[in-house]
């Protein structure tokens, strides 16, 4: 059984599902660093591409959290729903959040959106990774019911003997009985998910080397994504409701994946002026 608890400071109980988070934005950041000084940006970039990420992430994670389980969890405490140390983010909801706060301030700011996609690219699945760590922990974005070896199981009661997530989600499911005080055992589908995120980094870092694909990274890393998000959610047990079959994360992944296809056969051309270093007096845009 998972304790979601990593350790506790006085009153206050820190969870490992805020620890994995920052741990992933500290490596995401290191990366965006280190992609920074390999494409000759500016010293500022990657502080400020990581905090416009952090804002619009978050922020944008929480909210569609929030809308989606609205009923379940935040309906009578209107509060939890600012309690982000409890866990509860939806990766498309801070993808969408931090692409608009990136690409806005990048406009601000007049730098080359094609390689600030080329230095976030590699950054977003890295830290993307070490977050499902700690949906794993946490118990949210739990898999499917799991007797095999692995299996995880998740705490049925929390603080002041209020349900759990998954053991609401598994008794509205039917996979426990309306009186179950316990969970059943999930699969560990957040570990194939980082494993995924693990191995689109690595894919983009090598190809990222290569001049023929510089300017290209961000539509390569939604190409690879899709795909394999699409496939992970067939293990995902945490959803109350889908439409047509499929989770709100595969019919997003099947708009994200042709606007991927149809930005990469257009942008699939030398890329002129790239090189340009972003300075204080750079009007690159």
């Amino acid at each position: 059984m998972t304790d979601p608890i990593a350790f506790e400071l006085g009153p206050l109980s820190i969870r490992w599902y805020g620890v994995c988070v920052a741990l992933g934005f500290l490596a995401a950041y290191h990366l965006a660093q280190r992609r920074s000084r390999a494409l000759d940006l500016g010293p500022q970039v990657a502080p400020d591409v990581t905090l416009a990420a952090m804002v619009g992430g978050i922020g944008g994670a929480r909210l569609l959290y929030v809308i989606q389980n609205w009923e379940a969890e935040f309906s009578g405490d209107l509060l939890e729903a600012l309690a982000i140390w409890h866990g509860g983010l939806v990766f498309y909801g801070g993808f969408l959040g931090a692409l608009i706060v990136i690409i806005a301030w990048s406009l601000h700011k007049r730098w080359p959106l094609l390689l600030i996609g080329d230095m976030a690219a590699p950054a977003l699945p890295l830290g993307h990774a070490l977050g499902r760590l700690g949906c794993l922990l946490n118990g949210c974005c739990f898999g499917r019911p799991w007797d095999g070896p692995f299996g995880v199981t998740y705490p049925g009661l929390i603080a002041d003997g209020l349900l759990n997530g998954p053991l609401y989600i598994q008794r509205q499911l039917g996979v426990v009985p309306p009186e179950a005080l316990t969970c059943q055992p999930a699969f560990p589908i957040q570990l194939v998910d980082a494993a995924g995120n693990l191995a689109i980094c690595g894919a983009l870092l090598y190809l990222g080397r290569r001049p023929a694909w510089r300017g290209q990274l961000f539509p390569l890393y939604l190409l690879l994504y899709a795909p394999m998000r699409f496939a992970v959610e067939f293990g995902r047990g945490d959803y109350l409701h889908v439409r047509g079959g499929m989770t709100p994360a595969q019919w997003l992944c099947l708009l994200l994946f042709p606007v991927a296809v149809a930005w990469l056969v257009w942008n699939r051309r030398p890329a002129t002026g790239l090189k340009q270093r972003v300075g204080p007096s750079s009007k690159a845009a």
